[in-house]
């Protein structure tokens, strides 16, 4: 299981998470990134079985507000 964290209140609206992994990330209302399907709060948590794209997606963020996590240890 994969464990993804988005801390928005860091988040610089560049695109990158977008740009790498569509299906995961989107542009929020705020125009700040945000977890498709995941309720807008500073700090936003998706869990799922496959990794896909958001290890791109997190290691290309420059303000590394993207970690990702498998079985409680940080991969990104």
């Amino acid at each position: 299981m994969y464990r993804l964290e988005l801390d928005r209140t860091m988040c610089i609206s560049c695109g990158n998470c977008i740009e790498n992994c569509p299906e995961l990330f989107e542009f929020a209302d705020d125009g700040v990134s945000s977890l498709v399907g995941v309720e807008i709060s500073d700090l936003q948590v998706k869990e799922f079985d496959d990794p896909s794209c958001s290890e791109k997606a997190a290691a290309n963020c420059p303000v590394m507000c993207i970690k990702l996590y498998s079985n409680g240890e940080e991969i990104t």
